[in-house]
């Protein structure tokens, strides 16, 4: 994954799965990124997965298909997010 600074990522957590990041600062092997709660880390860009820039914004897409980057932490999160907001992802017809 091409990372630059200001970028914004998923990075993995043994908690919850996948935290948002945004990215500071990147070599030929590792990223320093700092997660939403402040804390910085350095991670390999192996690790890291895109992340919607607008996502917390629109809460949730309706149609997944609308998210830019279709990856694991960007599906789960849209899941939970339409969750707590007591929307269903899926329609029924």
């Amino acid at each position: 994954m091409n990372v630059r600074k200001g970028s914004t990522v998923w990075v993995p957590d043994k908690e919850l799965a996948w935290i948002p990041a945004e990215v500071i600062d990147s070599d030929d092997k590792f990223v320093q990124i700092v997660t939403d709660s402040g804390k910085t880390v350095f991670v390999s860009a192996e690790k890291l997965c895109p992340r919607d820039a607008d996502e917390d914004e629109l809460g949730g897409f309706e149609d997944m298909t609308r998210l830019t980057y279709l990856n694991e932490p960007g599906v789960l999160y849209n899941i939970r997010r339409r969750y707590a907001l007591n929307d269903i992802y899926v329609s029924l017809c």
